[in-house]
Parts: C-alpha cells; sequence; structure tokens
C-alpha cells in the first residue's frame, strides 16, 4: 500500500473561510452579546455624566468657546474669499483695458525724443569756490513735471485714455554717462498705433514748454532743446513675458478662490462645533456607536479564536485531505446526520461543494459498487476507523446487505480496541470509516502503518461530512 507519509501542511484559505462561515451562530451571538455589553455600559456612562450640573455648564462653555472661535475662521476665510475676488476683478478689468496688456510684442509703435538742458554754469579755474551747478535739479523737476499724476490725467484726457494704462506707456528718464548726468531727458512713449504714438508724444512734449518758464523762474535760467526725435515699430519679446505674467497672476488667483471656497465648504460641514445635546439624544448616539464598536469586535473576536482552533487542529475537515495526505481512495462521502438544516447553512454547504439533499440508499449502492471493484478476490472485509462506532455499523450494516456474498465485519478503532484489532488480523481487506471533525489525521496515520504493517489490503474509505 502507498500512501504519503511525509507531508507538508498546507493551509486551504477556502476551507478556512467556510470553517468561520458556518459559525455565524457562533459569531452572531458573540456580536449581539459584546455590542449590548459595550454599547450600554457607554450609554450608561454618558447618561450619568450629562446629568451631572458640572460637567453640563463645562460644555456648554466649551460649546462657545468652539463657536467664537469657528466664527472667526469663517469670518477670516470669507474676508479672503472677498479680497481674491475683487483682485480677480481688478486683473481681467486690467487684462481686458490695458493698452500695454493688449498690445502685440511683434507689433510696437515706440517714439523716443531726446531734449538737451543748458544752463549757465561754467567752471572757473582761478575761484576756489565754484558756483552751484543745477543742472541736475532742472532735469529732474522736468523729470517729475512730465510724470505726475495731474499731468498725466491732462494727456489722458486729451488722449481719451485711462490714467492708470497712460502711464505704463509712457517714460522719462534722466540720461547719465559714466561721471554723472549728460544733461539729455528721454521720453519715449508706446502704443499699438503710429499716428496715435505720434500724437501722444506731442502731447507729452507740449508738457515741456507749458513747465519751462516755471522751473526758470523757481530754479534758474536753462534752455531746453529737443537733440533727437524718432517714431517707429519694433519687437519686444519682454513686453511678451510681462503680458504671460499678468495671465499667470489671473490663473493664480482663480486657484487661490477655488481652494478658499472649498476650504470654507469644508470648515462648514465638518468643522463647526455642534450645540450641546439633550441627554436622551447624547445617550442615544453614545450607546449605537458604541453598540456598533463592540459588535465588530465580538464578531473578529469570534472569528479569530475559529482561525486560531482551525490552524491548531488535528481534526479532519473534508474528504479531499485525507485523499490528498494519505492517497487514500475514497468511495463515498455520506452526511453525518439527517437533521433539517436551515436556508443559511445549506447555502453555504453547496457554495463549499457539498452534496446537498443527497440520496442515503443511492450513495450506498455507489459505495458498495466501489467495494466491488476495488476488493477483488477479498472474501472476508473489517469496516473498522476512528469515526464514532454507530457510524461504523450504519456502513457495515447496509454494505452486508448489498454484498451478500462477502463476508462484512463491523468493529471499532483497533487503536483502541483489542476485538478490532484481532478482526483486522483475520480479514482479507480493510475499510476505514472516517467523520469529519471527530477523526484525527494522526489516528488516520496509525491506521494506516497499522493495515501495511499486517499487509492487509486497503480497499478505501467512506468518509462522514
Amino acid at each position: 500500500m502507498d500512501y504519503n507519509n511525509v507531508y507538508e501542511q498546507e493551509i486551504d484559505l477556502k476551507d478556512l473561510i467556510f470553517a468561520v462561515l458556518h459559525r455565524w451562530r457562533m459569531i452572531l451571538a458573540a456580536a449581539v452579546v459584546l455590542a449590548l455589553l459595550l454599547g450600554g455600559y457607554k450609554a450608561l456612562r454618558t447618561y450619568n455624566h450629562n446629568n451631572d450640573d458640572a460637567s453640563i455648564l463645562e460644555a456648554k462653555a466649551q460649546y462657545e468657546k468652539d463657536l467664537e472661535a469657528y466664527n472667526q475662521r469663517v469670518s477670516v476665510c470669507e474676508r479672503e474669499i472677498a479680497n481674491l475676488e475683487e483682485d480677480i476683478d481688478r486683473q481681467e478689468d486690467y487684462l481686458e483695458n490695458s493698452i500695454l496688456m493688449n498690445m502685440s510684442p511683434y507689433d510696437v509703435w515706440e517714439g523716443k525724443t531726446e531734449l538737451f538742458v543748458k544752463t549757465d554754469y561754467t567752471i572757473m579755474p582761478e575761484l576756489t569756490y565754484q558756483n552751484q551747478d543745477y543742472t541736475a535739479t532742472v532735469l529732474q523737476s522736468y523729470q517729475s513735471a512730465l510724470t505726475n499724476a495731474q499731468f498725466m490725467k491732462d494727456v489722458a484726457a486729451k488722449g481719451q485714455i485711462d490714467a492708470r494704462y497712460l502711464k505704463e506707456l509712457v517714460t522719462v528718464t534722466i540720461g547719465k554717462s559714466d561721471d554723472g548726468y549728460n544733461n539729455l531727458l528721454i521720453v519715449q512713449v508706446r502704443h499699438t498705433d503710429e499716428k496715435l504714438a505720434n500724437q501722444l508724444m506731442t502731447n507729452i512734449l507740449e508738457g515741456v514748454n507749458q513747465s519751462e518758464s516755471r522751473i526758470q523762474s523757481v530754479i534758474g535760467t536753462h534752455t531746453i532743446t529737443q537733440v533727437n526725435k524718432s517714431l517707429g515699430s519694433l519687437v519686444d519679446l519682454s513686453l511678451a513675458d510681462r503680458q504671460r505674467n499678468e495671465r499667470e497672476q489671473l490663473a493664480l488667483l482663480t486657484d487661490s478662490l477655488a481652494e478658499k471656497n472649498t476650504s470654507l465648504e469644508t470648515m462648514e460641514k465638518e468643522e463647526m462645533p455642534k450645540p450641546v445635546e439633550s441627554g436622551s439624544n447624547s445617550v442615544a448616539k453614545s450607546g449605537i456607536k458604541y453598540g456598533v464598536l463592540g459588535g465588530v469586535l465580538g464578531a473578529f473576536a469570534v472569528m479569530f479564536f475559529v482561525c486560531v482552533i482551525f490552524l491548531m487542529s488535528d481534526k479532519v475537515y473534508s474528504a479531499k485531505d485525507l485523499k490528498s495526505r494519505f492517497k487514500m481512495k475514497v468511495l463515498g462521502i455520506l452526511p453525518t446526520d439527517k437533521k433539517k438544516e436551515n436556508p443559511l447553512d445549506l447555502l453555504l454547504n453547496r457554495l463549499e461543494g457539498h452534496s446537498v439533499g443527497k440520496d442515503i440508499e443511492r450513495e450506498y449502492d455507489l459505495i458498495a459498487t466501489n467495494v466491488f471493484h476495488y476488493a477483488g478476490e477479498i472474501s472476508s472485509l473489517l469496516i473498522t476507523g476512528s469515526a464514532k462506532e454507530d457510524k461504523i455499523a450504519s456502513v457495515a450494516e447496509n454494505l452486508s446487505k448489498r454484498l451478500p456474498d462477502m463476508k462484512i465485519v463491523s468493529g471499532g478503532s483497533f487503536l483502541l480496541e483489542p476485538k478490532s484489532l484481532k478482526g483486522l488480523s483475520e480479514c482479507d481487506g480493510v475499510l476505514l470509516v472516517e467523520q469529519k471533525g471527530v477523526t484525527l489525521y494522526s489516528e488516520a496515520e496509525q491506521e494506516l502503518e497499522k493495515i501495511e504493517d499486517l499487509h492487509k489490503k486497503m480497499v478505501g474509505c467512506v468518509v462522514f461530512e
């Protein structure tokens, strides 16, 4: 007889899962009991706490404090949202109406005029103390006169331009050399149109003439003369960078507004403190919350216990284990009892692969046929095993009816009963009867070793599941 006595145990996850599911009554009972205990305990604690005057006052004070802090956070967030909306409106208006922002960087009309300022200052080599040179002051005065807000407003009115956007188009600088000012006042204007750029330059230069007499009377005598004047189209890639930066700024403001709105919604939904609840409401919520927690813990504890028992147990769980571990021929599988199972157990048995509603008589007919084929010339057969005695006797009785030409001897486990061991030596073949949850794998291995030692033919086994 050949069987595998060097077996490395493997865990069948399917068997483990069904072993847990078949204990659903125990799991449900533990979940209900622990839910009632934990939920009831927490509800009682909450009830006692809610009826304490000091606790009530403390809870109300804490709620008011939390509510004040919450309102402050909401107020700050709403102000930030309002500021961002204003910034976005201003930025959109700027991008839409600014002449500079709507100017093509590849077609910029630029006018440039250079004005030379000459004063009566001369260096007197023979004198230790020289006259004061007020040329720089004159240049700065013209620069201030051409860029002050009132002058810009007047020029903008003539050109029907918003003064805010005109300032971007006009640049007035003082020319400088390595050793100081070079007496040049440089005026630059930009526009999208050649004529408008020229008109804008004309209006700016009118301000020079208007300011000349006033500056002479306040600072000193001087002359201001136009040296160079030009007007042409050019490409300014730095303008393209500035336009892109302004549009990116609008995108950043829009993203910030979306984030702030999301933060405000989250704050209103999740962070708003809840008022002190009435005693019955808080007791019910606390009891339900901890009741659910207790139910989960109870179910988990039982499932963990079942898994540990399954992994540590040496008892036979299914016929396929006997077949894979010991290479035993399983001639038939019989139900352990005939009690009526509920629909859930029937469903689990179907999912696990057990035959539900099996015809017992037909199964015994199949077992008898298998015994007849595998027995060969055996004339006497010992029905033994580690199953309960009534199961062994039932198999022997049913096989005797179906195999009248064969001597059927029934006996208990020959590992425990001398009479059964004696019957083993007198019979030609052996049919083992094993039972799920009763037979141990170690017992089945010892039975096979004993049968092999006595040189008896192992016909197969019948398993009660």
